[in-house]
């Protein structure tokens, strides 16, 4: 299984592979612009972290207009973890992360299991425009550092191994 983090920006692909590089602390990357589309790639201790544009037919229509995919991928050999479970559950995390340091608008999808079919839905995230680090959490006034848009509907996806 692969997370997969929809962005939403003007910026080049180039400046925002280096935003999110200098961002998680990143290994140097490897730019494949010989590609038929443009790739970053960053490997380091099984994980490979690709950030490419995505056409717009290869995007779900609740990410339309996000030009941009951050795609985490873990590949462990000879062990017994869930890796699966865990990069689910990272992926609003890094939604998250990278819409408030970065400025730009994230999304990923939520999935649940509705009988013998699974349901997905879109998560929105922005960075707080109003959010002040000089107020704490209670203080009058204060505010979320990332704001948390209206999720998609669900809907039902059909799996290829059924």
């Amino acid at each position: 299984m692969s997370s997969q983090i929809c962005i939403k920006t003007d910026k080049s692909l180039q400046q925002l592979a280096t935003e999110i590089r200098d961002l998680l602390s990143l290994p140097p990357f490897t730019l494949d612009s010989s590609a038929e589309e443009p790739y970053c790639q960053f490997d380091m201790l099984g994980m490979l972290v690709l950030i490419h544009k995505t056409t717009e037919e290869d995007r779900d229509p609740e990410v339309k207009d996000y030009p941009y995919s951050f795609d985490i991928q873990m590949s462990f050999t000879e062990h017994e973890l869930d890796t699966d479970t865990m990069e689910y559950n990272l992926q609003s995390y890094y939604a998250q992360l990278l819409a408030f340091h970065l400025g730009v608008e994230t999304a990923c999808y939520e999935k649940k299991k509705v009988g013998q079919h699974w349901q997905i839905r879109y998560c929105f995230y922005s960075k707080n425009p109003k959010w002040d680090p000089n107020l704490l959490f209670g203080e009058p006034g204060w505010c979320p550092a990332v704001i948390n848009g209206p999720p998609s509907a669900w809907r039902s996806i059909r799996s290829i191994f059924q």
